[in-house]
């Protein structure tokens, strides 16, 4: 196992290089991506990276920043060729099939609140799984799906790389007074067979991955204005049968 240090021989306190997960993402990488998000650059990174024992220069750094962009663990971030040396990376959108060995989608159903004493309502419920999902740290997104009568009410997604906190976590979930039954599904990520140094070897197809979601400029406007448009003609027929009511009953005091 190779590993970095700084101003030392020993390998006491310092963080192995070596790649703990199937995608090949070392410690090393993960660290640079937690030292960007927290706002460093690509030319500053190196600075916190001393702070965990690393001695890195600012192009080996850059290179390694490129070489996430390239894998595809890297999708988007808000640093280009134009920034300027100081301009923070705000932001990073990263494919959590490339650092995470396990994804999950699971399912909860609660209990029938028909034949329960007392009625939890939902939002109760959700608080609750945002409370035990804060707590561990494998959630990336909770959904109220359908109410009683379907096979289940929430789904979540699931990404982690140790299976003992996952399980810990599904445990936690069915410890829960209204949870009437938990199941969870892994999600696959589709190999396929690839060249790499002249040999076949496993590869991931490509991952579509897009949390980040704009409603269309031109659809969204033509939407917004067929609901003007239909409210508009509302309140002109709404008003129009209003007059003929007035108009009418006066007819009828006349008479």
């Amino acid at each position: 196992m190779s590993m970095v240090g700084r101003n030392t021989d020993s390998s006491d306190n310092v963080i192995p290089v070596k790649n703990m997960t199937k995608n090949g993402i070392s410690p090393l990488d993960l660290l640079i991506l937690h030292v960007l998000q927290s706002g460093a650059t690509p030319d500053t990174a190196n600075k916190d990276l001393e702070k965990y024992g690393y001695v890195l220069s600012r192009d080996n750094v850059k290179n390694r920043v490129d070489e996430l962009i390239k894998k595809g663990v890297i999708l988007e971030h808000n640093n280009e060729e134009d920034s300027k040396k100081d301009d923070k990376i705000k932001w990073i959108l990263v494919d959590p099939s490339k650092l995470f060995d396990n994804q999950w989608y699971t399912f909860i159903k609660s209990q029938n609140p028909l034949f329960e004493r007392r009625v939890i309502p939902y939002s109760e419920m959700y608080s609750n799984l945002v409370e035990i999902s804060r707590e561990y740290g494998v959630v990336t997104a909770i959904d109220l799906v359908q109410g009683e009568g379907q096979n289940y009410d929430f789904i979540l997604r699931i990404a982690t790389n140790e299976l003992t906190l996952f399980e810990e976590f599904i445990e936690k979930i069915r410890s829960l007074g209204w949870v009437h039954s938990v199941d969870s599904k892994p999600i696959h990520v589709l190999e396929g067979v690839g060249l790499s140094k002249n040999s076949l070897t496993k590869v991931h197809t490509n991952y579509f991955y897009e949390p980040i979601k704009i409603p269309d400029f031109e659809t969204y406007l033509k939407s917004i204005k067929q609901v003007f448009r239909t409210y508009d003609t509302y309140i002109k027929e709404e008003g129009s049968s209003k007059q003929k009511i007035a108009r009418k009953k006066d007819s009828d005091d006349v008479a």
